[in-house]
């Protein structure tokens, strides 16, 4: 009684100084906010937002409301700290009204542990599934503290909202010690299900003695979440071997147990069922270490479930110690020790003929197996009860399927399909296996038959269980033999090289057509060049009129088509005036800019069907078609004196040019291009000689 009262006397003194530790954080923030007119907009927003001051405000936020960033002032007892996870060190907290997960990231603690009183300021964030304190700034107010007393609860209240983040007590046997890191898992079973404990591990713990002991063991329940916020389980996270009380010591060494046949397992008793170890023995049929090993007795087959990782050969006899429990309507032993007995030759090979195969399992008191390898068709497995059993059964392999824990294959028999599991990864044989066999080959296999039972037919009906499917198991690639092979030229094989020919009739289509495009962009490049090339060769660099060559094709072709019509035609030689004067005086940039401006004059001056051309030098040809009459010569070749003669401006110097002309008509001035050049040339120095800046007209006088 005294020692009850002085227990409430401390929660009351605990609770009076959490609630002026509130008070003062309320007080200081009130005043943070009076003294800091000019924060920040988002400070301003946060700080508007009224203080949380309790774990029980913390979790009554919704998940939109705790992503606004609440202000949280927390004072309060540490329950578990985890400092090994480095980015996602973990640290929760309790008060007298709730618990609260703080997020303290990456920023350096004080030494804290356990049953610390610290004082958490943060802000609230959503967190993975319930709303948690975020950015987190923790000061030490008192190192050590006796822990609040623990709420007593069940597994199915571990799953309840209210009971997230709470420190609580939870009863249960100790099925498995895991060790991860610097963390060690405890696996404990209580009777409406099973759940991890984690803590941080410490020297010199005899976490092994606590294999098969019921234990009360205090810590935080935690929720397991998916990336949707839905809780999917809860874990227990305790803060060490201190709070662990052991209700029931584990029972003596269970290999001293007696040993139960593999068939009795489940079976009806009137004494109740032990929630302890049991003990069982029977020669290996499958190993894999460190997953499960399947034995084989008198009267059954099992797989066992263990953590083991020592490798057992087929046919040792070897002892199982384990918890008895249910999986798929069938026995289950997990976290099983194993113990070798002796060693022994692999299982006997004794066929089972068909007929036998057809006789409906055995509902006795015992079970037919005679821990040897049963030979069964996929259509008959489901007969008899083989679980568990070494069988052997042809199939044919219709594929392979590829997961993240490992692969199956995918086999069918007479109708019925099943799939066989090579050995464990970490042996290396799946994969040899895999690369053995061929889709579509026949094979027969050796392995462990696991029975997948129908749960609705079996609850609809008479309560026998019923075979739904089943798995087999193999041990090496040896328990794998090739029968025979599909051949080649099959359908499959058929559509594949269809397939290929389409794909690569539309790649030489397809390669054609970019060919014919290459093709054609390079003909339109070089035709543009040969154009360029031919207008190089064509026209004068400095003019751009066409140079001596086409005129004389010009007028070749001109004298070609005027014989057979009445038109004349004329010749104009065009000289400039004291050119050399010009050269010699201004330069040669001022002789090419008097050139320029003269073929373009001349050009203007003309009439579309006309021709200029820059003959070399300072002579230009002009040629003239389609004339009535010698007059129109003599009027087109006044013009140009006079139109050509125009001043010039060339850098601040006024030029004055003039041009002197020669003209030679067809047919007075000749019939033929010579005679026409001659005869206009002749022409040409008689106006020179005249005076220049004048036309003189050839006359056959």
């Amino acid at each position: 009684m005294t020692h009850h009262r002085s227990g409430a006397r401390g929660r009351d003194a605990w609770f009076r100084s959490l609630t002026r530790a509130a008070i003062v954080a309320f007080a200081a923030t009130l005043s943070s906010i009076w003294a800091a007119p000019g924060c920040q907009a988002s400070e301003a927003a946060t700080a508007r937002l009224p203080l949380l001051t309790t774990a029980r405000q913390v979790n009554g936020l919704t998940p939109d409301q705790a992503s606004r960033r609440y202000p949280a002032r927390l004072r309060c007892v540490v329950t578990y700290w985890d400092p090994y996870q480095a980015g996602h060190r973990a640290l929760f907290i309790v008060d007298q009204t709730g618990g609260v997960f703080i997020a303290p990231g990456t920023v350096t603690f004080p030494m804290i542990h356990a049953g610390s009183v610290i004082e958490v300021t943060g802000i609230t964030d959503p967190g993975g599934y319930s709303p948690i304190v975020l950015d987190s700034t923790v000061r030490v107010v008192q190192q050590t503290h006796s822990l609040p007393e623990a709420r007593p609860i069940g597994y199915p209240e571990m799953l309840n909202d209210s009971q997230i983040c709470q420190w609580v007590a939870v009863r249960g046997i100790v099925h498995s010690v895991e060790f991860e890191g610097q963390h060690v898992m405890l696996t404990l079973a209580t009777a409406d299900g099973s759940f991890t404990a984690t803590t941080d591990k410490e020297d010199g713990a005899n976490y092994a003695a606590l294999v098969d002991s019921e234990i009360l063991i205090r810590g935080v329940d935690t929720p397991l979440n998916n990336s949707r916020r839905q809780m999917t389980g809860a874990r227990l996270l305790y803060p060490g071997m201190a709070s662990i009380s052991i209700m029931k010591p584990a029972p003596p060494d269970p290999f001293l147990l007696p040993v139960q046949s593999l068939s009795s397992l489940l079976q009806y008793s009137p004494q109740p069922a032990s929630p302890h170890r049991i003990h069982v023995r029977g020669r290996v049929t499958l190993s894999w270490p460190g997953q499960k090993v399947c034995i084989a007795d008198q009267s059954a087959g099992l797989c066992v479930q263990t953590n083991d990782p020592t490798a057992l050969r087929e046919g040792d006899l070897v002892d199982a110690a384990g918890f008895l429990g249910r999986q798929n309507y069938l026995p289950s032993i997990t976290a099983a020790t194993l113990k070798l007995i002796s060693q022994g030759n692999p299982v006997a090979a004794i066929p089972l003929s068909v007929a036998d195969a057809l006789k409906p399992a055995n509902t006795g008191t015992g079970g037919n197996s005679k821990a040897s390898h049963i030979d069964i068709k996929a259509a008959n497995a489901f007969g008899a009860d083989h679980n568990g059993e070494l069988v052997s059964v042809e199939g044919r392999l219709l594929g392979k399927n590829r997961g993240l824990t490992g692969s199956t294959l995918l086999f069918s028999s007479g109708g019925v399909l099943f799939s066989v599991v090579p050995p464990a990864a970490e042996t290396g044989n799946g994969e040899q296996l895999e690369s053995s066999v061929v889709d579509g080959s026949t094979i027969r296999m050796t392995g462990i038959f696991v029975a997948k039972i129908d749960e609705r037919r079996t609850a609809q009906q008479e309560g026998l269980a019923r075979l739904e499917s089943f798995q087999i198991l193999l041990r090496s690639p040896g328990d794998v033999v090739v029968l025979s092979v599909p051949t080649w030229w099959n359908g499959r094989h058929a559509l594949e090289l269809l397939a290929f020919v389409v794909l690569t009739m539309v790649v030489i289509l397809v390669w054609v057509g970019v060919l014919r495009r290459q093709v054609h962009r390079q003909t339109v490049v070089i035709r543009r060049s040969e154009e360029r090339f031919r207008h190089i060769a064509e026209h004068d660099g400095l003019t751009g009129l066409p140079v001596r060559g086409v005129l004389l094709d010009r007028l070749g072709l001109a004298l070609n088509k005027i014989r057979s019509q009445s038109d004349s035609l004329a010749l104009l030689m065009v000289d400039v005036d004291k050119f050399k004067q010009i050269n010699d005086s201004l330069g040669h940039a001022a002789g090419d800019a008097v050139l320029c401006t003269i073929g373009s004059r001349l050009q203007r001056s003309l009439r579309p069907t006309d021709i200029v051309a820059r003959m070399g030098g300072d002579e230009f040809t002009v040629l003239l078609t389609g004339l009535r009459h010698l007059d129109e010569a003599k009027m087109i070749a006044s013009q140009l004196v006079t139109t050509v003669s125009a001043p010039i401006e060339f850098d601040g110097h006024q030029l004055e040019i003039s041009v002197s002309i020669g003209v030679a008509t067809y047919p007075e001035g000749g019939v033929d291009v010579e005679s026409l050049l001659r005869n206009s040339d002749a022409a040409l120095y008689a106006a020179k000689t005249s005076g220049r800046n004048r036309f003189h007209l050839h006359s056959a006088a």
